[in-house]
């Protein structure tokens, strides 16, 4: 699946769920107008003055998307990433990264840059995520290496 497929296929998730609400809030306001109708007709709503009708609520706006983050260029993410990484915390995650950074970043491509600076060494795993706790990276070469002194039992 490419990412416009992707992309195309969530929009038209979107626009069924915003069809879907709008078909539930129809139907709701169907139901009242019946039970207000019923309550007018029987006796106890008889006896009482006559409501006005309920003027029907104007139909609802779209909701606009939310706005997307702008489509970096080949390796301007990359660039920003390899920028801050200095002034990072010697142990970081992704949301470190995500304040650092100029402007929003898409989620699934800082997931795969840093799995690539991972892959070429520039940082490493040291806690792998869990729930909502994100994984914590450490920049390689600031830690001890296994030997520098520690002892192992």
């Amino acid at each position: 699946m490419t990412r416009s497929e992707y992309e195309a296929r969530r929009r038209q998730l979107d626009e069924e769920m915003r069809a879907a609400l709008e078909l539930v809030k129809v139907g709701h306001q169907a139901q009242v107008q019946a039970l207000d109708l019923l309550w007018r007709m029987s006796a106890e709503g008889a006896a009482e003055p006559a409501a006005p009708p309920a003027q029907a609520p104007p139909p609802p706006q779209a909701e606009p998307d939310p706005p997307r983050p702008r489509r970096r260029g080949a390796g301007e993410l990359l660039d920003e990433v390899m920028e801050i990484l200095p002034r990072l915390p010697e142990r970081f995650t992704k949301d470190d990264i995500e304040n650092a950074l100029k402007e929003p970043a898409d989620r699934a491509t800082l997931f795969r840059l840093l799995r690539e600076l991972e892959d070429s060494g520039w940082i490493r795993t040291e806690t792998p995520g869990r729930g909502r706790n994100p994984t914590a990276y450490r920049q390689a070469g600031s830690a001890p290496a296994a030997g520098d002194g520690a002892e192992t039992t």
